[in-house]
């Protein structure tokens, strides 16, 4: 009978494909595309759960600071479809206290049931010093809910942000050869300031200069640039945001509304 059931059906160890390392035992992790999808380490012995519908792959070799986990990139279908990094080990046991709780993350074990919450991706953690993190590719506040608009790290050449709460997006200027987060904040809004390096064919500075350094809320030129839209998310929790800047939607008290500079927010667009 064991003979005829290994025939049948094989051994979690030896399905999927090789993936990426584990930060335990650093050996490859499979990944098991039968839903739900899945990663399993055969040495540990341990599954660990990833986003659903979705495509993902390893992420350059990267690793996480805090496991050595090695990153992946889950991509949603669609070309509103979001793009972002996480850590199999942060995605499944978020490290900071609190994270489930602020963010919907329910846990059972040492894994998070699939469909049970959108786990910790690197959109969400709030390391300090980590270049993935939220912290350091956070741009500016979400003006649709109180989440942050982070950089998509692969969305060139059609550069975006997405919100890590809702579905809101937003297209930065396209063709750009290079976009980057810096660790400078604008003095105005206290967003991000983020550096652009245009195509040099289509740059829109004078004299054909490529490179441009602004806030995409005050810059004039950059907030003339930026298209919002509203994608696939595969989250719609709203919880605690982390959005820093101003352009957030509020009020004061009941059935009045902050009144807002048109120019520090995307509405309109």
């Amino acid at each position: 009978m064991d003979a005829l059931f290994e025939a049948e059906f094989s051994p979690l160890s030896d399905s999927g494909r090789l993936l990426s390392k584990c930060g335990k035992c650093l050996r490859y992790v499979r990944y098991i595309s039968t839903q739900p999808s899945r990663l399993y380490c055969g040495t540990c012995e341990e599954i660990y759960y990833i986003p659903q519908k979705g495509t993902i792959k390893l992420y350059k070799e990267l690793t996480c600071p805090l496991d050595n986990f090695e990153l992946l990139i889950f991509s949603m279908p669609g070309p509103e479809g979001k793009s972002f990094p996480l850590c199999p080990f942060c995605y499944n046991s978020p490290p900071f206290e609190g994270i489930e709780t602020l963010f919907g993350a329910a846990k059972t074990g040492s894994a998070v049931k699939p469909g049970k919450g959108a786990g910790m991706p690197c959109f969400l953690c709030p390391h300090p010093t980590c270049q993935y993190s939220m912290i350091s590719q956070g741009v500016c506040a979400c003006p649709e809910c109180n989440g942050t608009l982070v950089l998509d790290p692969v969305s060139a050449p059609k550069w975006r942000l997405y919100c890590n709460m809702c579905n809101c997006l937003v297209f930065l200027p396209e063709g750009a050869h290079r976009i980057s987060t810096t660790r400078d904040h604008c003095p105005e809004c206290d967003s991000t300031i983020i550096e652009v390096d245009f195509n040099k064919k289509t740059t829109p500075l004078k004299d054909g200069a490529t490179l441009h350094v602004g806030c995409v809320l005050c810059d004039e030129l950059l907030h003339s640039l930026v298209v919002m839209k509203h994608g696939k998310s595969f989250s719609r929790h709203r919880g605690r945001g982390r959005g820093r800047g101003r352009g957030r939607r509020g009020g004061r008290g009941r059935g009045s509304r902050k009144q807002e500079d048109p120019k520090m927010s995307f509405h309109g667009f």
